[in-house]
């Protein structure tokens, strides 16, 4: 099947066929990602991967997570591939760094803890948006992370902000994170989720912002397929996509 995109005419200078979506902690940006590229039939990533993946190795290699210099010197060697997902994966990619898998880490508790640590060193995020901007080059990609509409791919088409009450983001992390195995309450990770939110929106480096013209969504009290069809219509409304077999 061939499948053409245009642009809309309102365009004011050349933008990537990129749909980025940006927002915190628990927010609904992976899950809907995913089905928004299977809808549109677009490849998907999650940048949150690949800081969880070097925040992976820092620990087991115990680089310091409290070490700026320490961390950045790790993102320059590490060799991070990003690849299709696993069959039966909870993950949108798979990831290895030194070609050891992370993927099997990603949402481990120790991991979940210093994620936002990590990626609030600039030079682990130089190192991150490099390679996630090569990706983002090929087009026709749902992005998804916390500075990808801001820094990552500020020429994305779409720009996409999914938000949610500290309450609901908790409840449905808390949820997600006792699927793998992991004994949490809705208090302890709030108190968690607050700690990185604090992290994300005041960290020097790309703190966590909506992109200037991006869409707000409040995800709050939305069930996941009435949110996956906003953001499919107003993905329509910017970009004509017009398939043929």
């Amino acid at each position: 099947m061939n499948k053409e995109n245009t642009l809309n005419q309102d365009s004011h200078h050349p933008q990537l066929l990129v749909v980025a979506i940006d927002g915190p902690v628990a927010s609904g940006k992976t899950v809907v990602g995913r089905k928004l590229a299977e809808r549109l039939n677009w490849q998907m990533l999650d940048t949150g991967i690949m800081y969880r993946a070097l925040t992976w190795i820092a620990l087991v290699t115990k680089t310091p997570i409290t070490d700026p210099a320490a961390l950045t010197a790790l993102a320059e060697r590490a060799n991070i591939c990003v690849g299709p997902p696993g069959i039966q994966s909870g993950e949108t990619a798979s990831i290895s760094v030194d070609e050891l898998d992370a993927t099997p880490h990603l949402r481990e508790r120790a991991v979940e803890a210093n994620v936002s640590t990590v990626a609030a060193v600039p030079g682990v995020r130089e190192q991150m948006v490099g390679q996630q901007r090569a990706i983002a080059k090929q087009g026709e990609l749902v992005m998804v992370g916390r500075d990808i509409g801001t820094v990552v791919v500020p020429d994305a088409a779409i720009k996409i902000y999914l938000d949610a009450s500290p309450q609901v983001r908790a409840s449905r992390r808390a949820a997600e994170m006792r699927t793998t195995g992991n004994s949490v309450t809705d208090i302890e990770v709030l108190e968690d989720l607050r700690r990185r939110d604090a992290l994300d929106a005041g960290r020097a480096t790309s703190p966590l912002r909506a992109a200037d013209r991006a869409e707000w969504i409040d995800t709050s009290e939305l069930e996941l397929v009435d949110v996956v069809e906003l953001v499919l219509r107003y993905v329509r409304e910017k970009i004509e996509i017009r398939t043929s077999k």
